[in-house]
């Protein structure tokens, strides 16, 4: 992780962007990427996060995740260690959810999250973790309830190690790399090549894919 966090938000609504860049601007750790929305679409974004060295987005565009599921993909996919947190206005069905953190989404809160709870939020997610605001998590979880039968085949192949699945239950747990190399007593880089030789084996790149992953084929458990 970066000794400073770069943040930019993409934003629909002004108000929003202002209020969390009131929020940013001058915290220890953090440096604000200022860019108007005006002048910048969704499709620049990839882009600009090269350009500007982006670490972590904040993002209200709903209708983006519901008319076109694979654009965080496409972005994950060009600029793998980009996290990705995004605001709703309301709580929205579990296929938007799910197919967002699949996609490589970090978190969800909704537009009336309290200070704490961003910070709380951005602090996790850039610390290699996930977080999801306690209303959303239903919606999360009744998805991850569902039977499991065909998944549970279809992951019969994968074999994790006992490490491996340490790993991904401590992640499940909520804990981020450096916490979970405490508990481990690895170091943090370590840590870090366990997630990426487990992405190679999932076939995915990103934590919260394979936590959800996990989850729903029973390598780990909501504890």
């Amino acid at each position: 992780m970066p000794d400073v966090i770069r943040v930019f938000t993409l934003m629909m609504r002004p108000l929003l962007s202002l209020g969390l860049k009131s929020l940013f601007v001058n915290r220890l750790g953090f440096a604000w990427v200022d860019t108007p929305f005006d002048e910048l679409g969704p499709d620049d974004v990839s882009t600009s996060a090269q350009r500007l060295t982006i670490d972590l987005l904040l993002t209200d565009l709903e209708e983006q995740l519901e008319t076109r599921p694979d654009w965080i993909a496409g972005l994950k996919k060009n600029h793998p260690s980009l996290r990705v947190l995004v605001f709703l206005s309301a709580a929205p069905g579990d296929t938007t959810i799910l197919k967002s953190l699949r996609a490589g989404a970090n978190g969800y809160l909704l537009q009336t999250a309290t200070e704490e709870m961003v910070l709380r939020a951005v602090e996790a997610i850039a610390h290699g973790g996930s977080y999801l605001q306690p209303q959303v998590t239903p919606v999360v979880l009744s998805e991850l309830r569902k039977p499991r039968r065909l998944l549970l085949e279809s992951s019969s192949t994968v074999d994790l190690s006992q490490r491996e699945r340490m790993l991904i239950q401590l992640a499940a747990d909520g804990l981020s790399n450096v916490q979970i190399a405490d508990v481990l007593g690895l170091r943090e880089k370590t840590v870090r090549n366990l997630w990426s030789s487990l992405f190679e084996k999932l076939g995915m790149n990103d934590r919260t894919q394979a936590v959800l992953w996990a989850i729903r084929t029973g390598h780990a458990e909501l504890r």
